[in-house]
C-alpha cells in the first residue's frame, strides 16, 4: 500500500521560482519584470519591493544576477551546465558557419538559442558581440573588483588566462588591459569572442590595481596639467583622455568632483558609480 505524504507548498518559494523562470527567458527592467510576472496572476501580487526580495533570494542561492543598463540578467548558475572552452569554441564555430551559410532569420534564431544556453552555464562566460558587449565590460570589471583571473577566448581560437587590469579606449577602439605571463598586454575587444571569470584569485600591487581613466572637456582640456602618475592617452580639439595610475581612489574622486561637468570618469565602472552616488547625495543635501 503506497503512502502519500502531502507536501505543503510555500507561496513565497513558488514566487521566487517564477521570478527565476522569467529571468531565464530574457533580460528585463524592474518594471518589465513586474508586468511580466503579473500577466498570469489573478491579482497584481508582484511589485518592485517583492520582486527585489525574490531576486536577492536567488542571489543568496549563488545565482549571479547583475543589473546592467537598468536590466536584470542571469550571468551565472552555480548548478548549471559545465561547458569547457572546447565546447565554447565549437559553439563559436557553429555561429560563424550559421552566419556565413544561412539566412539572417536562421542566424538570429541560432544566436538567440546560444544566448539562452549561456544563461544555463555554471560559468560567468560572456559571448562577445554587439548585443552583449556591455555585459563583457561588466564581467571584466567584476573580475577586477573580485580580484579573480579571467580566461579570454580570442577569435583566433587562442585562449589566455590572465590578470585583468583595466578597460581603456584609444582612437575609437576599446581594449582589455591584462597581465599575461608577467607582461602587460592590451587586447582589442573586437578580437575577443568570449570572456570567463575564473575561480583563481590574484594579487597585484596597489599602483597597478588603482588604475582609472577619465576625460576632461573644453577649456579644462587645454589647461589640464598631468600629475606625476598620469599620462595622456588620447586628445582632440575638445577633450583629453587621461590615464591615472596609483592615486588613492578617495583623493582622486574628490579632485575630479571639483571639475564638475567638464570631467567624466570612463573606467573603472565602480568609480563611475561611486561618483554618481557622491553627486546624488550632495544634491539631496541641498534639496535638489
Amino acid at each position: 500500500m503506497a503512502i502519500s505524504h502531502a507536501v505543503k507548498k510555500n507561496l513565497s518559494s513558488i514566487q521566487v521560482l517564477k521570478t527565476l523562470l522569467v529571468l531565464l527567458e530574457n533580460n528585463y527592467t524592474m518594471q518589465e519584470l513586474v508586468e511580466k510576472l503579473n500577466e498570469n496572476e489573478n491579482d497584481s501580487v508582484f511589485n518592485n519591493s517583492v520582486v527585489s526580495k525574490y531576486i536577492n533570494t536567488c542571489r543568496y542561492c549563488g545565482i549571479e544576477i547583475p543589473k546592467i543598463q537598468n536590466k536584470y540578467c542571469i550571468a551565472k548558475m552555480p548548478f548549471g551546465l559545465n561547458l569547457s572552452m572546447n565546447d565554447v569554441a565549437l559553439i563559436t564555430k557553429m555561429q560563424n558557419v550559421c552566419k556565413e551559410t544561412f539566412s539572417n532569420k536562421i542566424n538570429n534564431g541560432f544566436n538567440a538559442f546560444v544566448e539562452k544556453l549561456n544563461k544555463y552555464t555554471n560559468k560567468t562566460l560572456v559571448k562577445i558581440n554587439k548585443e552583449t558587449l556591455y555585459m563583457s565590460y561588466e564581467a571584466f570589471e567584476k573580475a577586477i573588483s573580485d580580484e579573480k583571473k579571467v580566461r579570454i577566448l580570442l577569435r583566433s581560437k587562442e585562449t589566455l588566462d590572465c590578470i585583468p587590469l583595466s578597460i581603456t579606449t584609444h582612437q575609437k577602439r576599446t581594449f582589455f588591459n591584462v597581465k599575461f605571463e608577467n607582461k602587460e598586454k592590451s587586447i582589442p575587444v573586437d578580437k575577443i569572442s568570449g570572456i570567463e571569470i575564473l575561480e583563481e584569485y590574484f594579487k597585484v600591487p596597489n599602483f597597478e590595481r588603482n588604475l582609472a581613466i577619465f576625460k576632461v572637456y573644453g577649456d579644462l582640456s587645454q589647461r589640464y596639467n598631468l600629475r606625476e602618475h598620469e599620462q595622456l592617452i588620447e586628445k582632440d580639439l575638445n577633450s583629453s583622455t587621461v590615464e591615472n595610475k596609483g592615486e588613492d581612489k578617495d583623493i582622486l574622486l574628490s579632485r575630479l568632483l571639483r571639475y564638475d561637468s567638464l570631467c567624466e570618469i570612463k573606467a573603472p565602472m565602480s568609480y563611475r558609480e561611486e561618483m554618481k552616488k557622491i553627486i546624488e547625495e550632495t544634491l539631496a543635501n541641498y534639496g535638489e
